[in-house]
């Protein structure tokens, strides 16, 4: 089995899809690490994967940029990190992201791929801008939680470019 996989997203709907099938398929202690340019999408999916996992509509889900982390309340607890201005892996400590990772939290990292030695295990979720509107999405695991986290996914019917079509998506 691969340990990668790709989706295109033709329309702000896909990404909020996908976000949602991740979100059904996490489990406490996952790691997803986005990556992708300015404007790709990061946070457009941290906040759909964030819906899915419950987190109220009226409570704002924004790139923690200055902040660095965001913790919001869901199905499970949810830490956002924004790792583009930091340099030092030992910052990451200095945060407490590494002592939430892991544990009773899904961590959702944007930026931090460049620190994927001390972040360990992770599915890397690199969004690709292309014309206009459409984008594509790559999944891929480093290590064998997110093999399994990917497995789970593939198992209900992502792949093949395609996102499944769930009712209980909506």
């Amino acid at each position: 089995m691969s340990a990668e996989l790709r989706v295109e997203l033709t329309c702000r709907g896909d990404t909020r899809r996908l976000g949602r099938f991740i979100a059904r398929n996490l489990e406490a202690g996952d790691l997803l690490v986005l990556e992708g340019d300015l404007g790709a999408g990061k946070t457009f999916l941290v906040r759909a994967i964030a819906r899915g996992l419950a987190v109220p509509s009226d409570v704002p889900i924004t790139s923690p940029t200055f902040e660095l982390i965001h913790e919001l309340a869901g199905r499970l607890p949810i830490v956002h990190a924004d790792l583009y201005r930091l340099d030092d892996p030992e910052s990451l400590a200095d945060l407490g992201l590494l002592e939430r990772i892991g544990t009773d939290a899904v961590a959702l990292v944007e930026w931090g791929e460049r620190f994927g030695a001390v972040l360990g295990d992770r599915l890397l979720v690199r969004l690709e801008m292309g014309e206009g509107s459409r984008r594509a999405c790559e999944l891929l695991a480093r290590g064998p939680r997110a093999q399994a986290l990917l497995g789970r996914m593939r198992a209900l019917g992502l792949g093949a470019g395609r996102i499944p079509r769930l009712a209980a998506l909506r």
